[in-house]
């Protein structure tokens, strides 16, 4: 009875680390892997091009990554725009040093202006 308990214990386990796993965007999955290692082109193979392409005054660049989804409405919600945001420091030999994740739900709102409040895409010294 002791190993059965124990089976259906750690089975759960299995499930509950397996299925909070299938929760986490592909993209952050694949940048905890690179960060302090993938170059920007072996971002960009995986990522492919971002967004919003800037530099700090330091000289890291700065790439910006914005991945917009329909949310479906229901009875009692509208439909939105959810939007995630990854930004991407490199540093001058082009290593991926940090990144950021914000995510946004524009309820309501099928075409919002930028991404995430106060977000990257707010900034005037970004080229696209």
């Amino acid at each position: 009875m002791k190993s059965l308990v124990q089976s259906l214990l750690f089975g759960s386990l299995v499930i509950t680390v397996l299925g909070c796993s299938l929760l986490i965007p592909k993209e952050t999955l694949y940048l905890r892997s690179a960060q302090d290692q993938a170059t920007q082109d072996e971002v960009q193979q995986q990522l492919g091009k971002p967004n919003l392409v800037s530099s700090t005054q330091a000289g890291e660049a700065v790439w910006v990554y914005q991945i917009r989804e329909e949310e479906p409405g229901s009875r009692w919600t509208s439909i939105g725009m959810r939007c995630d945001e990854y930004v991407l420091t490199f540093d001058r030999q082009n290593v991926l040093r940090r990144w950021t994740y914000r995510t946004y739900v524009h309820g309501g709102e099928l075409m919002p202006m930028y991404c995430v409040p106060g977000g990257m895409d707010d900034k005037r010294d970004i080229r696209g």
